[in-house]
């Protein structure tokens, strides 16, 4: 074959290739009731492993890879604190809350096995999790511009660029190496029946229906409004006729983190509504971002799983939820320059990302300061409940404490920083940690003799 011949064969292969790729990938639920899924806020404290009378719930917030390294770390140090006394805490976690950077453990953690290849070929291990924490994510998905079936589809599809650092995060930690051929992409399916339920968390970006056009009898779902969280449960795929179980993992998880302006939405087919009035008789999507507009620390998914399984209800005797927050306060223009415009500044002003983080920051203090209120009434004992928030701020010591707040939101993080982070957490969770001896002792005694809103900073 001439390359005068070769060259339309390939183009004519990438865009086959393309039109067969579209950024809605998810499909419509079959008929009859949808099967069961371990992403669901119907969750249950009677999961293998973890102790049947407690409910523990994981929230991993946003913030790049520096959440995904706290949130990894964090996780880790979980297994270890109390290992003298028999105890893994990370074992008795029933379900994950995760938005953006928390998603990569969160999501590995769940189809992972501890300390050797389990059904995937994924190892849950501190090097393991540690070096995948600390990959640069962006130089590999800036590398996969350029595979020549990504250029055909970027430019002839819908695919862009969430679906090339979707795929970038598959095949890095969300695929099948033992599958025939290796490197399967898995689904949300597939999340392993032993490890805790899984709730990902992003924002809804699509318009609000008209209430005149909302195409039901019933008040139209409020996952459907601009700005409101929508998860990647079988509650809210249900709300577009759509199966859970078939979706990528990793689209998933970057559809948490598709932050505005380097991210694009990623877009889901709304089968119930596609061909009604409330989409003027044609197809029908939904187009979500970046989990942290709607919650950065995905406590809303939090109080909605404790609401399908109140501790009132005789479900468990126990609560216990754990927030791993990795916000930093370095946001703004350094109060000592003059000229607060810096490289690219010149030509697009980045003062978007400050106006940003100032909205993010509103937000989360109240959504904190909401559920902080709502937790402490959800259990009648509070010698039975605990919710425990870490945060860089409870590391006081100098200099420390200034290293962890200039780490930037990225997908990448370097040795430095992820040394820091490691030495703040091995401060902070130690057997001294009144936090941690109170859920202790509530796992091991039944209650504990604290409050049920619980911080604790490590001494000077």
């Amino acid at each position: 074959m001439t390359i005068s011949t070769a060259l339309p064969a390939l183009a004519l292969a990438v865009l086959v290739s393309a039109c067969s790729s579209f950024s809605h990938t998810n499909i419509q639920q079959a008929d009859g009731a949808p099967g069961e899924s371990r992403a669901t806020f119907d969750i249950s404290a009677d999961r293998p492993g973890s102790d049947p009378d407690t409910l523990m719930i994981l929230a991993l917030s946003g913030g790049g890879s520096r959440a995904a390294y706290l949130s990894a770390s964090v996780m880790l140090r979980l297994e270890e604190v109390f290992a003298q006394d028999g105890i893994n805490l990370l074992h008795e976690v029933d379900a994950i809350s995760s938005v953006s950077g928390g998603s990569l453990p969160a999501a590995y953690y769940v189809i992972s096995a501890d300390g050797e290849p389990g059904a995937y070929g994924r190892v849950w291990d501190r090097d393991t999790v540690q070096e995948l924490m600390r990959k640069d994510y962006i130089r590999r998905w800036f590398g996969n511009w350029f595979w020549p079936t990504n250029i055909g589809k970027f430019w002839f599809t819908a695919y862009d660029r969430s679906d090339i650092m979707a795929q970038t995060f598959a095949d890095n930690l969300f695929d099948n190496l033992n599958s025939l051929p290796p490197g399967r992409d898995l689904k949300i399916g597939q999340l392993l029946e032993s490890r805790p339920y899984l709730v990902l968390n992003s924002t809804n970006g699509t318009a609000t229906p008209p209430p005149e056009q909302a195409g039901e009898p019933e008040p139209a779902d409020p996952a459907r409004n601009f700005g409101a969280r929508f998860t990647f449960t079988d509650r809210d795929f249900g709300a577009i006729d759509s199966d859970i179980n078939d979706y990528s993992l990793a689209r998933a998880v970057m559809a948490t983190a598709t932050f505005p302006a380097v991210f694009n939405y990623m877009t889901l087919q709304d089968y119930r509504h596609s061909g009604t009035a409330a989409c003027d008789n044609r197809d029908c999507f939904v187009h979500v971002f970046d989990g942290g507009n709607a919650d950065n620390l995905g406590l809303e998914s939090v109080a909605g799983m404790l609401d399908e399984l109140p501790c009132q209800a005789g479900n468990y005797d126990r609560l216990v939820v754990i927030l791993v927050d990795a916000y930093t306060n370095n946001s703004g223009i350094d109060s000592a320059k003059a000229d607060p415009r810096a490289g690219l500044d010149f030509f697009v002003d980045t003062n978007f990302l400050d106006a940003t983080d100032s909205l993010l920051s509103a937000n989360r203090g109240e959504k904190l300061e909401h559920f902080r209120e709502d937790f402490s009434g959800r259990c009648s004992d509070p010698s039975r409940a605990v919710f425990y928030h870490i945060q860089f701020a409870d590391i006081r010591e100098e200099p420390l404490n200034h290293r962890l707040n200039r780490i930037k939101t990225d997908f990448k993080i370097s040795n430095e920083d992820a040394g820091y982070i490691d030495e703040a957490v091995a401060k902070l969770l130690t057997p001294q940690n009144t936090c941690l001896s109170e859920i202790r002792d509530l796992l091991v005694d039944g209650q504990h003799q604290g409050e049920p809103l619980c911080t604790y900073t490590v001494p000077d």
